[in-house]
């Protein structure tokens, strides 16, 4: 009886030592339900990785997550804030730009109807936040004659905008604004947002062109 014995635990270690000697663990599975072993498809970020919105459209994604609460202003900010406008023509999908501003200029966006609605933003999750504005400087062509115009929201203002240390301040801030043009000229111009943290350092987002021709 010996030597059955023998042979049958050889025959055990020979198959332990042919599959590295233990059991392999099962493949982790994560809360989609998808299989996380080699050469699974990669789980989608979440909503501010720029899924939410789809490719190629991470700006706008990341214009919608709201960063809430407050902050203590730091006794040293050298970082200035992320500044964002987010401009909808009425017509088709808004667009969305951020700072810093861009050397190249972007192509204009046609407008439908002289008017559109644009939300500024300002965020800065360390220093806090100050103040936000939509700004739209543009040019209209009524009857051959040309002017030059600004809007601001709110009005420009020309104190420095700085918050004392240890103040809890908000993390971000927003402000929207409908911007209407003469029906019967002819507008060029660009909107941006100017946004200023609590230790009074200011962004601007790379702004957006527009252009409306009345129909003739």
């Amino acid at each position: 009886m010996v030597e059955p014995v023998r042979t049958a635990v050889l025959a055990l270690a020979v198959l332990v030592a042919g599959c590295g000697g233990s059991p392999q663990p099962p493949a982790a599975t994560p809360a989609n339900g998808e299989t996380g072993g080699a050469g699974a498809a990669p789980v989608a970020g979440p909503p501010d990785a720029g899924t939410r919105a789809g490719h190629g459209n991470d700006l706008a994604a990341q214009f919608e997550r709201a960063v809430r609460g407050k902050v203590d202003v730091p006794p040293r900010d050298e970082t200035p804030p992320l500044a964002m406008l987010r401009l909808d023509p009425g017509s088709g999908e808004p667009v969305v730009h951020n700072s810093p501003v861009r050397e190249q200029r972007r192509p204009e966006l046609m407008l439908p109807r002289p008017e559109f609605d644009a939300t500024a933003l300002v965020r800065d999750g360390d220093g806090g936040t100050g103040r936000v504005r939509v700004s739209v400087v543009y040019v209209t062509r009524c009857d051959g004659v040309e002017r030059q115009q600004a809007d601001y929201f709110p009005p420009a203002q020309i104190e420095n905008v700085r918050i004392a240390p240890g103040v809890r301040v908000p993390a971000q801030r927003s402000r929207s604004a409908r911007v209407r043009f003469p029906a019967g000229c002819d507008v060029t111009g660009k909107a941006f947002a100017e946004a200023t943290n609590a230790a009074g350092l200011e962004s601007f987002s790379d702004p957006i062109w527009f252009r409306y021709r009345p129909r003739t």
